[in-house]
């Protein structure tokens, strides 16, 4: 009976421009997503030195999803994956549980594996 807004982003490959991009994306949810609704925000965030939970929180006010597992789940490359670079942040919901299906099938459809979360509502 909740309203749930799904943003996806794609941010860029420089450190100084995912910031930017971050704040931009705050103003966008500041602009578009009522501040009592469920929020997701998912996407390829290029974040290479895992620096950008605190300015996703702080801008926009979201948290990275993690489950009970508590660690990141490389999905990048996906033959051999060793980056997290694929995300969830949430507002209002929290995350149960994560992973990411590995197969050769895959790894065909994109050089990223997904990361597919199990949310609650808060």
């Amino acid at each position: 009976g909740r309203t749930v807004h799904a943003v996806v982003a794609h941010l860029g490959l420089i450190h100084a421009s995912r910031v930017r991009q971050v704040q931009r994306l705050a103003d966008f949810v500041a602009a578009h997503v009522p501040p009592d609704d469920l929020l997701v925000v998912a996407g390829d965030f290029n974040d290479w030195g895992e620096k950008l939970d605190a300015p996703m929180a702080a801008a926009c006010g979201l948290r990275r999803a993690r489950g009970a597992e508590a660690r990141a789940r490389p999905t990048f490359p996906s033959l051999a994956p060793v980056f997290s670079l694929d995300r969830l942040y949430l507002r209002g919901l929290s995350c149960v549980s994560t992973f990411v299906p590995r197969s050769a099938t895959w790894a065909r459809m994109s050089d990223h594996l997904p990361l597919v979360a199990e949310l609650v509502a808060d």
